[in-house]
This record gives C-alpha cells, structure tokens and sequence, in this order.
C-alpha cells in the first residue's frame, strides 16, 4: 500500500496537468530555436565560407596545373620545331580564308592526342571540317586541358559561344572550347600573317632569343572565361583575316589593350579580346619561362598606341617581348 504522505501517488491526470504550467512551452520552443539559429550562424557561417574558399582554391589550382601542362607540350614542340607555335596558320593562296589551325592544335600531335595528328595539321582547318572525315566531331569537343574549372563549360550547352562559331554557307560550326588564349602583343588591329609584339600571331615563329625583356616577365598565354568574354577555339581561328570580335583571330589570343577583367563584351577593347577569369579579382597567366602567376584586377594597366612608349603600364609591358623597359609590380 503506497504511503499516504507521497501526494504524487494520488494525483490524477488531471491534476497533474493543472499543476504543469504549460504557458511556458512556446517560450521553450522559442528559446531552443533561437540557440539552433545562433550556434547556425557562428559555426555554418564561416564553414560555409571555408568550403567556398576551399572549391575556388581547388579551381584555381586546377587552373594553374593545366596551364604548367600546356607550357610542358609547348616546350616539347619548341624542342621539335625550335619556336614557339603560329599563332594562326595563314594560306596565302585562299580567297576567301577558311579557318586557320591555332597554337593549341598545334600542340595536340605532342600532347599524345589521337586527333588532329601531324597529317591533318598540314591541311587547312576549313578543308578538314569541311572532310567527310567523321572524326572532325572531335574538333568540336571541349577537352578537359583547355578548360578551368571555374567557368562553366555547359554554359552554351557544352559548346563554344555562338559567336565564336565560323559560319558556312548560313550555317555554324561549332569549335572546341578553350578558356586559355596565347598573348598576341600590344598592337591591336592586327589580322592575317601582320607582325606583332608578343608570341602567337599570325604565321609567328617566335624563339627563346627575340625574347628579350626576359623569360620571367613575359607573358606567353592566359585564361579568358567563356560565360562573360566568349572564352576561345582550341582548334584555331574562323577567319584569320578578321581583327573585329566574333569569329576571328581573338579566338586563340588576347591583346593588351583591355584590361584585366575587363567589362563584359562591349566594343572592341573589352573583355573579349582581353584576359579574363572567375577567379576572385585576377586571372592566371603563364610566362615564358613556365611559372605561373596570378595578376590582380588592379595591376597598373595602360594602353598607348606606340609599342614602345614609356606611358605603357606593367600589364601591357608584360605583352611586349622586347620593348627594352623593366617590369616592376
């Protein structure tokens, strides 16, 4: 028999829930919600930005890691051919021009692709996509080593941007990705077999020795995004003859007249035609003589018609390989 001193034996339900104040309950609830939020903010707040910076350091590592790749494959053709790639492949005896091969399809035959092999190479990339060969679907193909991570390499459905396509008798053809674009120099409206300051234009063959303001402080190719700026064709150029956007030479290079990060595609000096990136405030560039570096959104930039004008800024001087004047950043 239980004792009749414990008064909890003798409650009932009832009373015990009149006893139990439950105005306090959604003031519990509230409390309980309010720490789960705060401990949110203090611990996923800066996990969430740990994991952001995390994914854009892995990107622009992996960024770094195809650009020393492709400065490996250039320097195994250097080896072969001792210079530097063309930047396009002009044939004087078109009229009009089909596409011309670029520097990154130069390299291919070295980089252990199957296709275009050294064969193909010596036709003209219009003669070729124009081939019943049915492996030209692989010039269309956007190749892991040609692309950074941190663009969006689905953002015209896997395809270079419309208006980087050559146009054929009212239709396109697309050309494989690229978001790296060799350095074509300072001199802007250039097209066709024209000469210019930097390492890759038009039936270029530029070696180590016209090289001389130093392997360390020239530029030989960086990264331009596709989503913003049209990126560029790995295969080559749609008309080699064209300096005016669109399908033209600014397909494989870019010059130094935009500046780095430049606005989205708005005339002739922007981003397009320049280095670009969705990196946080610079782009990757790779120099001559294979190291990396990461140039900032504010590098000294400023362009001057006369190549050898003392008023050029660091940015363009870099995109001279032999105007005679010292590089400081």
């Amino acid at each position: 028999m239980p004792d009749a001193t414990d008064a909890h034996h003798e409650e009932s339900l009832d009373e015990v829930n009149r006893r139990f104040d439950r105005t306090r309950t959604p003031w519990v609830i509230a409390m309980v919600v309010a720490a789960v939020l705060l401990l949110s903010c203090l611990i996923g707040g800066p996990l969430a930005t740990f994991l952001l910076h995390s994914r854009e350091s892995a990107r622009r590592t992996q960024c770094m890691a195809n650009l020393k790749q492709i400065a490996f494959n250039t320097e195994a053709y250097y080896g072969v051919e001792g210079a530097f790639p063309s930047g396009w492949k002009v044939a004087e005896d078109e009229d009009p021009p089909l596409p011309a091969w670029g520097w990154p399809a130069q390299l291919m035959p070295l980089a252990d692709a199957k296709y275009p092999e050294a064969a193909t190479l010596a036709q003209t990339l219009g003669s070729v996509m124009l081939s019943d060969d049915p492996r030209v679907e692989l010039l269309q193909a956007a190749k892991s080593q040609f692309f950074c991570p941190a663009d969006d390499v689905f953002a015209f459905d896997g395809l270079n941007h419309p208006d980087r396509r050559w146009e054929h008798d009212g239709d396109q053809y697309p050309l494989g990705l690229t978001t790296y674009v060799g350095n074509v120099g300072h001199l802007h409206d250039i097209a066709g077999s024209q000469p210019n300051t930097g390492i890759f234009f038009g039936n270029s063959h530029i070696t180590i020795e016209q090289i001389t303001d130093g392997q360390a402080y020239t530029i030989l190719m960086g990264e331009r995004d596709l989503t913003n700026c049209r990126a560029g064709s790995w295969p080559g150029v749609p008309n080699p003859m064209s300096h005016d956007g669109g399908p033209s030479i600014w397909n494989v290079v870019a010059g130094a007249k935009p500046d780095i990060n430049a606005p989205p595609w708005d005339g002739d000096t922007k981003c397009g035609e320049g280095f670009s990136s969705f990196h946080v405030d610079g782009v990757n560039v790779l120099m001559v003589d294979g190291s990396v570096q990461f140039l900032t959104n504010n590098i000294d930039s400023h362009w001057v018609a006369d190549p050898h004008s003392k008023e050029q800024g660091v940015l363009q001087r870099m995109m001279i390989r032999d105007d005679g004047q010292a590089v400081s950043q």
